[in-house]
């Protein structure tokens, strides 16, 4: 049980890094092309 709850916030975790930095890449590509 245990075991399954560690890998769910592994993942969790993982989603949430890489969902922060499309975001951040999105931001600086739609400021850089507004200027």
């Amino acid at each position: 049980m245990w075991q399954a709850v560690e890998s769910r916030i592994r993942v969790s975790s993982h989603l949430g890094l890489v969902s922060w930095m499309y975001l951040h890449l999105r931001v600086d590509v739609h400021s850089g092309t507004q200027t």
